[in-house]
């Protein structure tokens, strides 16, 4: 019996050991490069993978905004060879992946998969050969802008759309390609659009303290709103940029849901980062798990939005919300100083 009891005992350890063996050989690798810390779109990818007990080891790589650590990632990517890259944003994307003009249908990743997201436009970016698919057999990615023409819609419902401010750095590709299409756009849809620029240091970088300086010649222009659609440099600095607007009287309307939600943006239309990570790791799941080609699967798109007032800016700039915003909008009464 002892002999007996010592071969199943052995066979099951053996067992054990071959399905954790398996385990660990069936567990995929995601290597992912992101421009600001793990933020919403980040922690929904995690949240997903957790949720559905995708077997995942997922490696975070932040650059805080500096581009001279992407060349170290692409590097580190290239020798670790994960299942999957993810790129969050359009430096990194570009660092990582190459443009079609540089790499045509390959990237620099060689046969690494690779999927993109929180590209403002990654056609104009030049990551895509077209809004549907990526053109590239190792790419694929999740959109998540909500149109130019959609954000200005949603301004003229609450107030008069004439003239639009923008305050950008030449500097980031994504917020020069958001100007440009708003320059299309105003043609379309009647605007006229009034561009301020950041003066920039010899990095390359916008010089410190700029914002009362830039909002009062906006202002000087007769402006209706100032628009932020896609700037990481207004993001990272929302509470001087929203405060010095409202100063000069100017609302500001965002494609950033957290302006509004926790800064001094007046109105934001918005698809929310979380929801963004969520979408971007449905996808993954498709290559990790099922095996498919990134470049046979559509570029993801997530449908509808969300609109976002803030109440206390509101009630600050005498801008109140028409009765036709009341039925969809999100109200945020964020605490301001000197507001009770």
């Amino acid at each position: 019996m002892r002999q007996v009891f010592y071969i199943v005992s052995v066979s099951i350890s053996f067992i054990f050991a071959m399905v954790g063996n398996a385990s660990a050989e069936d567990q995929k690798t995601v290597y992912m490069a992101v421009w600001r810390g793990c933020e919403e779109a980040c922690l929904g990818f995690k949240d997903y993978m957790e949720n559905r007990g995708t077997p995942v080891n997922i490696i975070v790589r932040d650059a805080n905004r500096d581009k001279s650590k992407l060349p170290e990632f692409l590097a580190e990517a290239k020798r670790i060879e994960p299942d999957l890259v993810v790129t969050w944003g359009t430096s990194v994307s570009k660092a990582m992946i190459g443009t079609y003009k540089e790499y045509g249908s390959a990237t620099k990743l060689g046969n690494i998969p690779v999927l993109f997201m929180l590209v403002a436009d990654p056609l104009g970016a030049d990551i895509i050969a077209s809004k549907e698919e990526s053109g590239r057999p190792t790419v694929t990615g999740v959109r998540n802008r909500i149109s130019e023409k959609v954000q200005i819609n949603a301004m003229r419902e609450y107030f008069p759309v004439y003239r639009v401010g923008v305050l950008y750095s030449s500097a980031e590709l994504n917020s020069v390609l958001n100007t440009e299409k708003l320059r299309e756009l105003s043609l379309e849809m009647g605007f006229s659009l009034v561009e301020e620029t950041y003066e920039l240091d010899a990095q390359g970088k916008p010089i410190p303290n700029q914002f009362d300086r830039k909002m009062a010649a906006l202002a000087a222009q007769d402006i209706d709103v100032v628009y932020v659609g896609s700037s990481s440099y207004n993001l990272a600095n929302q509470d001087a940029f929203t405060e010095a607007a409202i100063r000069y009287g100017l609302p500001v309307a965002s494609a950033y849901n957290s302006m509004v939600t926790n800064s001094s943006a007046l109105i934001s239309v918005s698809n929310k980062y979380y929801r963004v990570g969520l979408l971007a790791a449905n996808q993954a799941n498709k290559i990790l798990l099922d095996n498919a080609q990134p470049g046979s699967l559509p570029i993801a798109d997530l449908s509808g939005y969300s609109m976002a007032i803030n109440v206390s800016v509101a009630r600050r700039m005498q801008l109140y919300p028409p009765i036709q915003l009341l039925r969809f909008a999100d109200y945020v009464n964020v605490k301001i100083k000197g507001i009770n």
